[in-house]
């Protein structure tokens, strides 16, 4: 009994010492000067059998050190295609490869046609967190507080990327929230901020499909990435970036055909490094149409610091574009925020024609790009402040957030706009609760001396003047 204690303590300190600890797939390995021990998510292989109760306190312990110094879990708890977060590991899904005879393989005229609108150029310089090292559409832990939401590790992650990303999330909150057509309804008992697994997946899929579905007008094309077949060589005409290359296009009509083919293939979607946001762009842009898109972005531009237009999509630092979010929320990749077709010009210069929101959008929009001039410098127009549903992508200058209220009726009478609570969401891992704001826009004491306002608060006021936000306790973080 003592030689084993005695053993056991000496692995514990040559665990503890030993510092090529890594992260390999569904195991983590614990190297020591001859030996490998993987630790399953149970428990320990037979290898390590002598140490039932030494080696899973171990484990455990690491697990709650790293948590309690990050604040989330390694990326061995991160599974492609599923929620993540603290707790019991999700299972693997089930992953299927795209086959050669869905859809066509991508020509070189559409990949540098591709390339030329949502970057500007091709050949062209490849900066891999555009491809195949973006981020994921990965779930918070399921049937937890925050389930509803993706959330985001990456710390360099670009502002477009994230941009992208928090409509997808607003999308995903219109379906768990809004939805009321019976063929897409989620049925669940449950809180649907706190939705199981299965719906997570389900609105997901809803919530890629109702963009692509938007662009396209009932019809368009879906980007989906062979693993192995590469369909395009390299040529003068077009440079190799990992990804478009081995697009395969897949065609739709129909509402059940794109939900079942997006119901198969989301995990590609959910890759984490992957090429989520480029398929999502690539899908909008095709199913859209390349020449409408680039009517879309023509027309002059307002020149000032913050959001940008111009001709393509994307530049390459990154930055936030107005033709994008325009795209993805209205299915219109215009330049222009403002409502209508408003002209610009002068005595020397004919009048140019700029088009921006000409319906309601079904999603908002709030700007604060860092004081009141260039934020008005926007135009934004009131059809992108009050949107068909409660819920608004807020962006100050590079950061991306969501406000929304679960209330519906708030869009519909603005007798109701006098008391309400608004939810914020980050998608940052450091926010691990709800966090809702009492909007007071009538009936305060209009003596009582103000606080000073935070970034939210003056975000707030862009679309309801003069009201009061009350945090609830937390500090205001943005």
């Amino acid at each position: 009994m003592a030689r084993l204690v005695a053993a056991q303590c000496s692995f514990v300190f040559t665990c503890f010492l030993d510092k090529s600890i890594t992260s390999i797939g569904l195991h983590t390995v614990y190297t020591t000067a001859s030996l490998r021990y993987p630790v399953s998510r149970v428990g320990i292989s037979h290898r390590v059998s002598s140490y039932p109760l030494v080696v899973p306190c171990i484990f455990k312990f690491l697990l709650s050190t790293q948590h309690k110094r990050t604040g989330h879990l390694s990326a061995m708890t991160r599974y492609p295609g599923r929620s993540t977060g603290i707790g019991e590991r999700p299972p693997l899904p089930n992953v299927l490869p795209v086959p050669a005879s869905l859809g066509t393989p991508i020509t070189e005229p559409t990949a540098v046609a591709l390339r030329q609108v949502v970057f500007g150029q091709c050949p062209s310089m490849i900066r891999s967190e555009f491809f195949s090292r973006g981020p994921g559409m990965v779930f918070r832990e399921a049937e937890q507080q925050l389930a509803y939401g993706l959330t985001f590790i990456g710390g360099d992650m670009i502002p477009m990327a994230r941009s992208v990303l928090m409509i997808v999330q607003a999308q995903i909150l219109k379906t768990l929230l809004f939805e009321t057509d019976p063929t897409r309804i989620l049925k669940s008992r449950r809180n649907p901020l706190e939705p199981t697994m299965t719906i997570q997946k389900e609105a997901l899929v809803a919530a890629v499909a109702e963009i692509l579905w938007r662009a396209g007008s009932g019809q368009g094309i879906l980007c989906l990435p062979s693993k192995s077949i590469v369909h395009l060589p390299e040529s003068p005409q077009f440079n190799h970036d990992g990804v478009t290359e081995k697009l395969q296009l897949v065609p739709f009509a129909k509402w059940d055909e794109l939900v079942t083919v997006l119901r198969r293939y989301i995990y590609l979607f959910q890759e984490e490094p992957g090429p989520a946001v480029l398929l999502l762009l690539y899908s909008a842009v095709l199913s859209r149409g390349l020449d409408r898109v680039n009517e879309d972005l023509m027309g002059r531009a307002a020149n000032f610091s913050g959001l940008t237009h111009r001709s393509h999509l994307v530049n390459f630092k990154g930055s936030i574009s107005n033709s994008v979010l325009c795209l993805l929320m209205t299915g219109r990749a215009s330049p222009f925020l403002h409502n209508g077709v408003q002209y610009r010009g002068d005595e020397d210069h004919a009048s140019i024609a700029e088009t921006g929101l000409l319906i309601r959008s079904p999603l908002g929009l709030l700007l604060w790009m860092g004081n009141e001039e260039k934020t008005q410098a926007t135009n934004l127009g009131s059809r992108l402040k009050t949107p068909i549903f409660p819920i608004w992508l807020v962006i100050c200058c590079d950061q991306s957030g969501l406000l929304f209220c679960l209330d519906r009726a708030l869009m519909r009478d603005y007798r109701n706009e006098y008391n309400f609570q608004l939810h914020y969401y980050t998608s940052s891992h450091f926010q691990t609760g709800d966090t809702i704001l009492n909007i007071c826009t009538r009936g305060f004491d209009e003596t009582e001396p103000e606080i000073p306002l935070s970034t939210l608060d003056k975000i707030i006021r862009t679309k309801w003047s003069g009201a009061r936000v009350n945090w609830n306790g937390i500090v205001p973080y943005l």
